[in-house]
């Protein structure tokens, strides 16, 4: 008897019903984490919020107030004297011509520059040889005297060859920076011929930013491929690498996005998170993988231990910032640490769905045996030297976050940076606000002059600005005609002198700042507030060091507290963490060795590389739990070892591309503390392990050599 269409219909249906909810069953937790980070991406996507400004490195930032609120006596002085002259963001522009300033043509095209930049909205104020008051006048409208040369107030303006210019500009207090330096921007590339580039805080934030960018969303997927072809030759299974490195890309959006909900911003540091996830988290799914192979269905249970004690200790070396009074350091470690607890949950619950019926593909993959006792022992020797030498490296290792040195010398900003310190040793302004109870008057006028005279004297000022060819009296009036006068002058009450360090003073800021105060102190009269950027990451400088050694040595201690909690073996647990301690040490040696400087960025990456290259050891010590032999031990860790190993160089060396050196130097560090870490993992600590630990690790290897 023939069943009717809709009696057929009704079947299918069930069947697809049927199928449904198998495949709902099968997984539910891979379709409830695709959920929960689609929501997450919208929020990304609303609220999402990036700083590129070094203020965040302050102790006492906080994401989400104003720069105003941060309770620092530097950043008070700064914006006291912003506010009392109503200034907007300051930077310069570097004019370059090689037939110099002195051609009338050349001249001229320089002053139509000034115009157009002058008629901007967003701009308040632009200085320059055209408009500044001298004691005589060099421009006529039309020429610039040479004579110029030879007046020092004329040395922060032209060069000593004529061939460059700088303009000082000022933007209005309350325009829009990116749509301001937009407009710039636009007007520099119509006077091509003049090689116009600009210098300042605001225009390093704004090359910060598109860097920060490029961080978030093309590095990653970059990383994404290298990482993929490195794991798809190890494991020849495509859906095995996919899923690996799709679990970190998914706790990223759900990281990024609990972190938007905060009103938590992105930095130039914590910007960073997203490409570790993606490097560290991505190993966890490959050692996850290697356990379906040798364990099947007994995966959770037998990868549980090690896996989790990797993500554990890994977490514990970002977790160490949170002991550091940075506020970023403190985010990159929260984001990191709980970014990585995200791919364990996802791995051991959605992973398990997808991998669980993986079977191993033998053809093609690469087993290592290695044993060699030559090579661990050269290992061995060549660390021991090299920790050594670290001690000599140490002083050559240059202390301070410097925001410009994180550009090639090639860069617009390199070059700009170049040129103001050779031919104008400029490198930062000092801001000097003088206020007294009283009007200024012509004999106030002689001490100014006096005072500007002390501080072009002071080591590490490279000129002084202050138009003292005519009596503060006059300067106020003609502030309320010229808008160039207001740069310097207020009010009848209020002056500002503006002192251009040195890179060197740049450099000793601290020291400058003393000397500075001593001929402050000359002139009691008056009452003198002090501010400068260099003051600022000055502060930020000292705080580096101690930043360094705290985050270093908590994470040493927790790791070892909790490897010594897993395995109840001191001398074991002192084994294992052998790897990690030379691997912080020769950081230090690689920092001297190439000439690094530990800033903000490099100081991370001892206690980062301390919590990678734990993993390895804790991986072979977990494994001779059940061999009780230490190289059939590393036989069947060294694949998935130097697999990992060759994943987190090969997702680091990705941001060996960057155009910052911010990222260039964190990258080459972490490739060469992980080589290393690797290296002596499968090489050196079986020999120490065999010497110093038998009765734990060769008990089986001594049954062996008896029953022979």
């Amino acid at each position: 008897m023939k069943r009717s269409g809709a009696g057929k219909e009704i079947e299918l249906k069930d069947a697809s019903y049927r199928i449904s909810v198998m495949w709902l069953r099968k997984y539910k937790f891979t379709i409830l984490v695709v959920i929960v980070c689609g929501i997450f991406a919208t929020i990304i996507y609303s609220k999402a919020r990036i700083n590129a400004s070094y203020f965040v490195f302050l102790p006492g930032y906080r994401s989400g107030a104003s720069v105003e609120e941060i309770d620092n006596e530097e950043l008070r002085a700064f914006f006291k004297i912003v506010q009392k002259f109503n200034d907007g963001s300051q930077f310069v522009v570097v004019l370059h011509h090689p037939e110099g300033f002195f051609s009338p043509q050349v001249l001229s095209r320089a002053v139509e520059l000034q115009e157009r930049l002058s008629s901007l909205p967003c701009m308040k104020n632009l200085l320059s040889v055209i408009n500044y008051s001298f004691r005589k006048p060099y421009f006529d409208g039309s020429t610039l005297n040479e004579a110029i040369l030879e007046d020092p107030e004329a040395s922060s303006f032209v060069s000593k060859d004529g061939k460059y210019l700088l303009l000082y500009c000022t933007l209005s207090v309350d325009c829009d920076e990116d749509e301001a330096l937009k407009a710039i921007e636009k007007v520099l590339g119509d006077f091509k011929d003049l090689k116009a580039l600009s210098f300042g805080q605001i225009v390093i934030n704004r090359h910060l930013f598109r860097e920060i960018i490029r961080q978030v969303f093309v590095y990653p997927g970059i990383i994404f491929l290298v990482i993929l072809f490195i794991f798809y030759l190890q494991t020849r299974s495509l859906k095995a690498s996919f899923v690996s490195l799709t679990i970190p890309v998914l706790a990223n959006v759900i990281v990024y996005g609990v972190v938007s909900l905060l009103g938590v911003e992105l930095n130039t540091l914590s910007v960073m998170s997203v490409s570790f996830l993606i490097i560290i988290g991505s190993a966890y799914g490959l050692h996850f993988y290697n356990g379906v192979v040798r364990f099947g269905e007994r995966v959770r249970k037998e990868m549980l231990t090690p896996i989790f004690f990797s993500m554990f200790t890994t977490s514990v070396g970002f977790l160490s910032f949170l002991f550091v009074e940075i506020a970023a350091f403190r985010h990159l470690g929260l984001m990191v640490s709980s970014g990585l607890a995200l791919v364990f949950v996802i791995l051991f619950s959605s992973g398990y769905e997808l991998l669980r019926s993986e079977k191993p593909i033998k053809r093609g993959t690469l087993l290592l045996r290695l044993r060699s006792e030559n090579l661990g022992q050269i290992m061995l020797v060549f660390s021991l030297v090299c920790a050594a030498l670290t001690f000599l490296l140490l002083p050559r290792i240059e202390v301070g976050m410097d925001q410009a040195a994180y550009f090639s010398k090639s860069s617009a900003i390199g070059q700009a940076l170049t040129i103001l310190t050779e031919k104008f040793s400029y490198r930062e302004p000092v801001y000097v606000m003088v206020e007294k109870q009283s009007l200024f008057n012509v004999k106030d006028s002689q001490r100014i002059s006096e005072l500007v005279e002390d501080l072009r004297r002071i080591d590490g000022v490279s000129s002084v600005q202050f138009p003292t060819a005519y009596p503060i009296p006059s300067l106020v009036l003609m502030s309320r005609l010229q808008p160039a006068i207001h740069q310097f002058v207020a009010d009848g009450r209020t002056i500002r002198i503006v002192v251009n360090l040195t890179e060197e003073g740049y450099r000793k800021a601290a020291q400058l700042k003393d000397r500075l105060r001593a001929v402050l102190e000359k002139y009691p009269e008056y009452t003198f507030t002090v501010a400068s950027a260099a003051f600022v990451v000055e502060q930020i400088n000292t705080r580096i060091v101690a930043s360094q050694v705290q985050s270093l040595t908590i994470s040493l201690l927790l790791i070892f507290g909790s490897v010594l909690f897993a395995f109840r073996n001191l001398l074991l647990s002192l084994l294992i963490v052998v790897p990690i301690v030379l691997t912080a040490l020769l950081n230090f040696f690689f920092m001297g060795l190439f000439g690094l400087r530990l800033e903000i960025a490099t100081s991370i990456v001892a206690s980062i590389l301390v919590g990678l290259v734990v993993d390895y050891s804790i991986h072979l010590a977990h494994d001779m739990r059940r061999t009780k032999d230490v190289f059939r031990s590393i036989e069947n860790i060294s694949m998935p070892v130097l697999a990992n190993g060759l994943g987190l160089i090969g997702g680091f060396s990705v941001l060996m591309f960057s155009k910052l050196a911010l990222f260039r130097n964190v990258s080459l560090l972490l490739m060469l503390g992980i080589g290393f870490g690797v290296a002596f993992t499968l090489f050196s600590q079986p020999l120490l392990i065999k010497r110093f630990a038998r009765s734990d690790a060769v008990s089986v290897y001594k049954d062996r050599q008896r029953s022979k």
